[in-house]
């Protein structure tokens, strides 16, 4: 791979980074207590499996530490007892360019028929945590039928910052996330696909995919193959002589494609070819003999046969909101709207001084509440406090996240609360400028953590189950891979939110004179998705809505008083024949309309 188009996806600190490490008393499992060996071109498969084997739905991180790796047959999540396995497990490498996973050439097993060299579980939709992170699974030459990983993770999960490489004429599919149903949701963040016959499968009408940072190079047959699947994506790079993106017919596959670069080798191949619902903004597709191919016969919408930047474009103008107070539009108008401006997720140094909780006094049993011991770490001087994995800490008071603290990282591990818990960002002396919170969950059912943001600091919650984010402050808010809530209470804050997973009763997000921007929204159970009010600006590429518990006649999935919101990729699964009754109400200077056919894009203004 040519180094330069990595600088387009990992940013310099992570390139120049030294290899990440964890604390000894963390309860990171590091394979080489397992005995595996790096670089020495000998059989690491049965170790790096015990490893995984230790801690069935244990919330642990499996490290891989700097170097290469050798696997000859498929690495798989923990079974476990009585349906516990197959999630709640993190494979982890020291970095993507660091940690290697090799496949040699004409490993057996790998010509005859497809097979992982990773794979995270089956459905149902029970694969809780499951992530990969900071490496590279490269598979060598005579390996036709290899895939590099079949993953899967429900509720939150993730693919971050991975390399996926086979070598010319070898392998069969990069990620393959259409091995299963319910998939999802989930994040994948910085991945590069390089070679394989197909460089991403997305399969299966549940429960959402969310990509960001994608990097496709030299597939052979497309670079990226979608059946039945949700899939919400930005920042899509593709350098391929194939189709990059098939959405295939029969099926209810849907495609939202966002800031978004195809580009091909004067091939007569589309660029993309869409045979159901699509949504482009700002995707330029260039060097293939047409553009974007709206191939379904049953379209009312022509291909886009100029090579060059879309602006804005859906293959199905009938579903497309024409819902203007201004009268009747159609889509054609959609070019004249605004978007919000996005921002990157900030990177958080990993080193400094690391302190543990239990260091300052909390209870690894979690009968005592632990927010004291959290103050008393905030209040040391540390950078990084860590919740070690295999403990269950108790919260139940308000904390001041203050001072020069810039991470609170669990380690994997999990908390509860009975409700009372609030850990408040506040301004005060040496602040951090930026603070994480993440890779953590509370007990499975249980409360939720108040992370109450009141700062002009910018703050980031990642990977975590079990937080409500309340946005009282002046600082950004990104959200990335939350299974939990996300409000701005006060007018003029902004938030950015990638994969957004939402499984509560009411309201689930509400934006109060805010500036709200989504890629990737899931929700569960019954309320208002959005509530954008008080002359906040919302917009979300991508939401989809499973609507199973049976809606309430007269409730509005989303709601907007005085303010504006732009709504694209609006899907709904729906069992019960109880789906959504009314999807929007507006209210624009005292006048309401409401709509009650579902928009696959709505625009207010």
């Amino acid at each position: 791979m040519k180094f330069a188009c990595l600088l387009l996806f990992v940013p310099a600190l992570l390139l120049a980074q030294k290899p990440l490490a964890f604390p000894n008393d963390g309860g990171v499992l590091d394979v080489r207590e397992f005995g595996a060996k790096a670089n020495d071109n000998l059989d690491d498969t049965a170790a790096i499996q015990t490893a995984l084997d230790a801690f069935p739905n244990g919330n642990r991180i499996v490290f891989l530490p700097e170097g290469t790796w050798t696997v000859t047959d498929t690495l798989r999540w923990p079974k476990g007892d009585g349906g516990n396995g197959e999630k709640r497990t993190i494979l982890q490498g020291a970095g993507m360019l660091l940690t290697k996973l090799v496949v040699p050439p004409s490993t057996p097993g790998f010509g005859d028929q497809p097979k992982a060299v990773l794979w995270t579980g089956m459905k149902p939709a029970q694969r809780f945590r499951n992530a990969v992170r900071d490496l590279t699974i490269e598979i060598g030459a005579g390996n036709p039928q290899a895939i590099g990983m079949q993953f899967n993770a429900s509720n939150q999960g993730t693919i971050r910052s991975v390399i996926l490489r086979a070598a010319q004429d070898s392998g069969h599919i990069g990620l393959d996330m259409g091995f299963t149903d319910e998939i999802g949701p989930l994040l994948v963040r910085k991945l590069v696909v390089e070679g394989f016959e197909t460089g991403i499968s997305t399969k299966w009408p549940v429960n959402s995919n969310t990509f960001e940072h994608i990097l496709l190079r030299g597939q052979r047959r497309l670079g990226w193959h979608n059946y039945h699947q949700m899939i919400f994506a930005r920042n899509l790079r593709s350098e391929n002589a194939v189709t990059t993106l098939f959405n295939e017919k029969d099926s209810m596959g849907t495609v939202t494609l966002v800031d978004s670069k195809i580009t091909g080798a004067d091939v007569e191949a589309p660029g993309i070819l869409n045979e159901r619902q699509m949504y482009l903004r700002n995707v330029e597709v260039r060097g293939h003999g047409i553009p974007v191919d709206h191939a379904d016969k049953g379209r009312d919408k022509g291909d886009v046969k100029e090579a060059g930047i879309i602006a804005e474009d859906t293959s199905h103008t009938n579903v497309a909101a024409p819902f203007r107070f201004d009268g009747e539009k159609t889509f054609s108008d959609a070019g004249k709207v605004g978007h919000l401006p996005v921002k990157e997720t900030p990177e958080v140094p990993w080193d400094g001084k690391w302190v543990n909780i239990e260091s300052f006094g909390a209870d690894p049993d979690g009968k005592k509440d632990a927010s004291a011991a959290l103050q008393k770490a905030i209040d040391s001087g540390a950078e990084t406090i860590y919740l070690p994995a295999g403990k269950e800490f108790f919260f139940d008071s308000e904390v001041l996240v203050r001072g020069p603290v810039r991470r609170i990282i669990g380690l994997e591990g999990r908390f509860f609360t009975e409700g009372k818990a609030a850990w408040r960002l506040v301004d005060g002396q040496n602040d951090a400028p930026v603070v994480i919170i993440e890779r953590m969950s509370n007990r499975s059912g249980g409360h939720n953590i108040e992370i109450r943001h009141e700062s002009k600091r910018a703050l980031v919650v990642s990977s975590v189950t079990g937080f409500r984010v309340e946005g009282h402050g002046s600082g950004d808010i990104f959200a990335d891979d939350l299974c939990g809530q996300l409000n701005l209470q006060k007018p003029g804050q902004s938030a950015w939110c990638r994969q957004l997973n939402v499984e509560h009763q009411g309201t689930m997000c509400r934006n109060n004179g805010g500036r709200l921007w989504i890629l990737g929204m899931k929700t569960e159970k019954i309320g208002t998705i959005i509530e954008t009010v008080n002359g906040g600006i919302t917009e979300a590429a991508g939401i989809f809505i499973y609507s199973n518990a049976g809606w309430q006649d007269g409730l509005p999935a989303f709601l907007i008083e005085n303010s504006t919101a732009t709504l694209c990729g609006i899907n709904e699964r729906n069992y019960n024949h109880q789906p959504v009754s009314l999807w929007v109400r507006e209210t624009q200077g005292g006048q309401t309309r409401e709509m009650k056919e579902r928009p696959w894009v709505y625009l207010s203004r």
